[in-house]
């Protein structure tokens, strides 16, 4: 595997925050998590080497690109990077439900920190909708995510699929 590509696959993720996809206001919060989502797997993943600090200065292009108060989603991804680096490897014999819990777990963190971080920003309590709605979509899309990363990993989706189920193939 290509020692950039994490940092590529990441990098293409941050500029399609940048993107006016015309999404309501409730799913903004979407895009910048699966950001944080990409880091945890590429950190989940054996083998690949995304490292803490250049998880943080993605997010913080993910502020700049994103319209939001520098330092926001640099601390988010950081968070991100240091579960995904915690969490024991993705390996043979292991299925997705264990990492999925952890993620469940840091995306639930990351949205309560996100929350109580934008409230004082704006020294007013936020509306938690918005934040809640796109941690729960975060959780959703896991799979999918985790999918995609271990195709650009390998270029080719079979061979992982043993990886992630386990001994359910």
């Amino acid at each position: 595997m290509n020692a950039s590509l994490p940092v590529l696959s990441v990098l293409f993720a941050v500029l399609a925050t940048a993107v006016p996809w015309g999404l309501p206001a409730d799913a903004t919060f979407i895009l910048p998590l699966v950001v944080v989502m990409m880091v945890f797997c590429w950190r989940v993943l054996p083998g690949s080497d995304l490292q803490p600090y250049v998880a943080m200065l993605l997010g913080l292009l993910t502020d700049v690109t994103s319209g939001g108060p520098l330092g926001f989603w640099a601390v988010m991804t950081l968070t991100g990077a240091i579960a995904g680096g915690l969490t024991p490897p993705l390996s043979d014999g292991e299925d997705l439900k264990r990492i999925w819990l952890v993620w469940a777990a840091v995306a639930l963190i990351v949205a309560s920190l996100s929350w109580l971080i934008a409230s004082l920003y704006f020294l007013r309590w936020i509306d938690s909708w918005p934040i809640a709605f796109g941690a729960l979509a975060s959780i959703a899309l896991f799979p999918v995510v985790l999918h995609g990363l271990l195709w650009i990993k390998r270029g080719r989706l079979k061979p992982g699929r043993r990886i992630i189920y386990g001994r359910w193939t």
